[in-house]
């Protein structure tokens, strides 16, 4: 046929990744390319002079009519889409089903309009389309597992919400009721004759304080973990903190102006526990500096004084809940809202030189804005 493309072309159809055929203005197959007749197991001679319709998919044909109509009418390339038209020559996949094609049919025109011919090329997108596939299900998947997640947070909000409404009201009603014992055992101390029972009602009123003062410092970490974490400017909760330290006579030096960190709402109490803690137990502090290191994995948020420091066998002790010269639970909970997103604190100071507390930030938990 004298539309059967030369033997270099030939060669040069044969040797690229797609199906190709040609087929002639009477709907004959004049070429079959050798990986089309690998596709298929339909071999170049089996094809060759039989009608295009036979091979191609029966949900195609009607497209095949509309696509020779406008060829030979003068028409474009027709690009059509693997989603709507999957399998128009079908051919076997080896991972199972059917390949899925892009198809592509570009007329070529002949020198007379009876040789008009078009040109198939058949693009094997089978691989990328379920590569799609598992993508969007992994996507859908994710979505789904985040719904879910969003719910379970949400729910323990509310909660923790709850809980935490219940725990105010029950310490609102205690402190009351310690309020009123405290006054009788007050009346109670000053009538007493005996100097004995005036020491024992002096030591119960003592305790009676302490408690008032664990529960009213209570109502300062209420809130740990019931909000969600939030990105926090370094600078302004050091220099928040700092103001609430009425009285404190020390210089305050902050070197971290554009850093954030992501953490729980109450960093902010952490700074103010450093600095109470500098000022209550330092002795002879002067003088505050925050600064900030580079480190594999993260930075290093840094704490100084120039105090009297940690003694070393205190220095995780002050972490716990017997934190040492009963200065209650401050440090203890500023180490537990800081690991709420991966922060840690430690104390590496030198006894006799100052504190020095080291807050330890992981990658992702930081950020530097410049404003």
């Amino acid at each position: 046929m004298e539309n059967t493309p030369d033997s270099g072309i030939g060669s040069l159809l044969d040797s690229i990744p797609d199906g190709v055929c040609i087929v002639d203005c009477n709907r004959k197959v004049v070429y079959w390319n050798a990986i089309l007749a690998g596709w298929t197991g339909i071999s170049p001679e089996s094809a060759k002079g039989r009608d295009i319709s036979e091979f191609i998919h029966p949900d195609q044909q009607r497209v095949l009519s509309l696509i020779l109509t406008q060829a030979m009418e003068g028409g474009g390339a027709v690009y059509l889409s693997p989603q709507l038209h999957p399998h128009f020559i079908p051919a076997p996949h080896p991972n199972g089903g059917l390949r899925i094609q892009q198809t592509i049919i570009q007329p070529r025109r002949g020198p007379f309009p009876g040789e008009n011919t078009l040109l198939v090329i058949l693009h094997d997108v089978t691989e990328m389309v379920r590569q799609v596939e598992a993508y969007r299900e992994m996507r859908d998947r994710a979505l789904q597992e985040l719904k879910e997640r969003t719910r379970a947070e949400n729910a323990l909000q509310v909660t923790n919400q709850k809980l935490n409404l219940l725990s105010s009201i029950t310490r609102h009603d205690i402190l009351n009721t310690l309020t009123a014992l405290l006054m009788y055992l007050s009346v109670m101390k000053e009538e007493a004759k005996d100097e004995g029972l005036r020491e024992g009602l002096e030591k119960i009123e003592s305790l009676g304080w302490t408690i008032k003062r664990q529960i009213d410092f209570t109502r300062n970490y209420q809130d740990v973990g019931v909000k969600s974490p939030r990105w926090q400017n370094v600078q302004s909760l050091v220099c928040e903190a700092r103001e609430q330290l009425e009285g404190a006579a020390f210089r305050l030096e902050c070197e971290v102006h554009d850093l954030e960190v992501y953490a729980d709402p109450l960093l902010s109490r952490v700074f103010y526990n450093l600095m109470e803690n500098s000022v209550r137990h330092g002795e002879r502090v002067t003088e505050v500096r925050i600064s900030c290191r580079r480190n594999p994995g993260g930075i290093t948020l840094v704490y100084t004084d120039n105090g009297t420091g940690v003694p070393d066998s205190e220095k995780e002790k002050i972490f716990r809940r017997e934190s040492y010269k009963n200065t209650g639970f401050g440090l203890f909970l500023s180490r537990e809202i800081l690991s709420i997103t991966g922060l840690e604190i430690r104390e590496t100071g030198v006894f006799g030189e100052g504190a020095r507390f080291e807050i330890r930030v992981p990658d992702g938990a930081f950020r530097i804005v410049h404003g």
